[in-house]
């Protein structure tokens, strides 16, 4: 097969959008062809497919169903970038998202834009502790739709992300799950070095940067803390703000690096 793509990075988290159709029992192999060192050599493949909603611009799948945050951005900024959305707010459908997702998206240059998504509410909040060895890891699984993170405070020397994850498999049922580890740098900043793991795919990515992995922090802060207000979330590839408050919100950067076609 031969697919349009285009590549962007929202805060590092480099994400390829497959802009022609192609059959969803073809999507983890392209996913996993796309995400090599020798093709893209990408974190992760979304495909924009028409919208679900009529009032939508345009719909987002990925590979595994699961909701992703940071892709949620990159296609609300592809939107603007193709010139498929009038005006700056608009909605766009996404897998894993029962409801459009409102979206906010402003250019700063010809290939650069900041996007922000009103992003869906959490499921369930609920606090676990995790036996791991001779370790008890206490934190709240944040069930987002098509993902679930278990955030918690980082321990110096934390190493211990894929038997975390494969723990978590065993307990928490969920497309993809992710493993947030925080840290506190002040008031309102934090750093995460976020990792997921998609059960459809089989796929366990440190990623640069994390969009619900964000979003969870922020849901974590509020319901252990009482905080409810934006915070910033630093990690490897950038910053993501978070707005807390009646309803969440992330934004970031979305920076369009390449676009051509994959030879699959």
């Amino acid at each position: 097969m031969i697919l349009n793509f285009i590549k962007t990075s929202p805060a590092q988290n480099t994400t390829v959008l497959i802009t022609s159709f192609c059959p969803k029992s073809r999507y983890l192999k392209i996913a996993e062809t796309a995400m090599k060192y020798e093709f893209l050599h990408a974190e992760q493949v979304g495909f924009i497919v028409p919208p679900f909603k009529k009032a939508s611009v345009l719909g987002l799948e990925m590979a595994g169903g699961e909701f992703c945050g940071n892709a949620t951005l990159s296609a609300a900024a592809y939107a603007v970038f193709k010139g498929l959305a009038e005006g700056e707010v608009f909605g766009i459908d996404a897998s894993g998202a029962a409801e459009p997702i409102r979206c906010k998206v402003r250019k700063l240059d010809d290939h650069c834009y900041n996007a922000s998504c009103v992003m869906p509410p959490a499921k369930r909040i609920q606090e676990l502790k995790l036996n791991l060895g001779n370790k008890t890891i206490i934190g709240q699984v944040i069930e987002l739709d098509g993902i679930s993170h278990f955030v918690f405070p980082e321990h110096e020397g934390f190493t211990q992300y894929p038997d975390v994850a494969a723990a978590l498999k065993q307990l928490v049922d969920a497309d993809a799950i992710g493993v947030i580890p925080f840290k506190t740098i002040k008031d309102d900043t934090y750093s995460i070095k976020p990792f997921v793991h998609v059960k459809k795919v089989n796929s366990n990515v440190f990623e640069r940067g994390c969009g619900s992995g964000s979003l969870a922090l922020g849901m974590y802060l509020n319901k252990v803390f009482g905080i409810s207000k934006r915070i910033e979330v630093v990690q490897p590839g950038g910053v993501i703000g978070v707005e807390m408050g009646s309803e969440y919100s992330i934004s970031t950067d979305v920076v369009f690096t390449c676009e051509g076609i994959i030879m699959v």
